[in-house]
């Protein structure tokens, strides 16, 4: 295949005029991510302003949860009723679904298979 100069020419035009088109849009991306840096810069700067203007900064100063510690959640924190009413208790209830598909009630996913073995990149 023979290469003439006309072919060369337009060649080169073409993929220089490629080459300022990518230049171009490489700046306004870099731009653009610069500008959502500087404002999002200035929210958490907002954030921390406000923060700091606050009277009470930690929950153990606010008066509505030493009011309610006193009157309602046995007195202090790490009580019974503080700790019933407060934290989450987690119940491996999986045995139900099981049974539910031993018996045939439940039927799962049909494309399940194809998914099992495989992980989410933050689980690898």
């Amino acid at each position: 295949m023979s290469i003439t100069r006309r072919f060369f020419l337009k060649g080169g035009l073409i993929m220089g005029g490629a080459a300022l088109m990518g230049l171009r849009f490489t700046g306004t991306a870099i731009a653009q991510v610069k500008a959502l840096k500087e404002y999002m810069q200035d929210r958490i700067d907002s954030v921390y302003k406000a923060d700091a203007s606050f009277k009470t900064r930690g929950s153990q100063q606010n008066t509505q949860v030493q009011a309610m510690y006193k009157n309602y959640l046995d007195g202090a924190p790490g009580g019974n009723r503080s700790h019933q009413f407060l934290h989450m208790h987690f119940t491996d209830r999986s045995h139900h679904l099981k049974a539910l598909q031993n018996s045939g009630q439940y039927a799962p996913n049909p494309r399940m298979e194809e998914f099992e073995g495989n992980t989410y990149p933050y689980e690898a």
